[in-house]
């Protein structure tokens, strides 16, 4: 089982790191920039439907609309924020928009509005403005720090987050007994979790070692550790808190990819790394 598993997740991986490298190469040619931008803003979509579905707004059909298109919107003034440093507040500005038609919507729906109101806020800030981060990270180049390669800096987010992932559930797999939360996540283990937390550490380590070798990517030997390490933190606690929230809606996931799940569960832990990494190019 656990070698039909490897099978399938290492199909999954090489297909969509061929697609991402491809993408990646020609990330800023302006008609390819645009492409991978609408691209994440369909995925931001369709991530916040998904949310949706979690939620007792899945019946709200228009309010379902205006998220899914706020969500869209807020992701492209993400990426319109790093063409002009004129444009930088231009992401604040959209998400302050979408909460005030969150507002107008509910003027003639008052009954439940405060738990409505504060789900679809939640949703915003959950889905739309991580994915807008990870453009604010790979176009860094304009957005906040001039000399750093962004591209290099989304692949160590990609390959950092996702090795946590394998990591943990190889781990787990293979060493792992003792639950981790088994009320939330009943596969997970103690020993899945540090394993992650380790590999985590040793492929940000990695990047470290081999830095010189890559364009534009400064990652000093401590910095690699405690990123590393909190990365294997912050990756696992996404994770985790999607699966909170889905066995709040008994569901077991979207089933927009087939045998994987859907663009949630491909995307939660980086939910909660890729603010991780912007904020540390922004401040550090």
């Amino acid at each position: 089982m656990i070698f039909h598993d490897l099978s399938k997740r290492a199909i999954y991986t090489i297909i969509s790191l061929l697609i991402i490298a491809t993408l990646l190469i020609f990330a800023y040619v302006p008609l390819v920039s645009w492409i991978i931008t609408l691209l994440t803003a369909t995925l931001g979509g369709i991530a916040m439907w998904e949310f949706v579905k979690l939620t007792n707004l899945s019946h709200k059909k228009r309010y379902r609309k205006l998220l899914i298109a706020s969500t869209v919107i807020v992701i492209l003034g993400f990426y319109c924020s790093t063409l002009k440093s004129t444009f930088s507040l231009l992401p604040l500005g959209l998400l302050f928009l979408g909460i005030i038609a969150v507002f107008i919507y509910h003027f003639n729906k008052i009954q439940g509005c405060t738990q409505s109101i504060a789900q679809g806020f939640f949703g915003l800030f959950y889905v739309a403005v991580p994915l807008g981060l990870i453009l604010k990270i790979l176009y860094l180049y304009s957005a906040c720090k001039i000399g750093h390669e962004g591209r290099m800096w989304l692949i160590y987010l990609l390959v950092v987050t996702k090795i946590t992932d394998v990591g943990a559930y190889f781990g787990g797999r293979l060493f792992g007994n003792k639950k981790l939360a088994a009320s939330i996540s009943p596969g997970k283990t103690i020993a899945g979790a540090l394993s992650g937390f380790v590999v985590a550490i040793v492929f940000s380590f990695i990047f470290y070692a081999l830095a010189h070798l890559l364009p534009n990517f400064f990652l000093t030997f401590y910095e690699s550790l405690w990123l590393g390490a909190l990365i294997g933190i912050f990756g696992q606690v996404g994770d985790l808190a999607e699966s909170l929230l889905k066995r709040d809606a008994d569901v077991k996931d979207s089933n927009c990819l087939p045998g994987l799940g859907g663009i949630l569960d491909m995307v939660d832990s980086l939910l909660f790394t890729a603010p991780l990494i912007y904020f540390f190019l922004y401040f550090c």
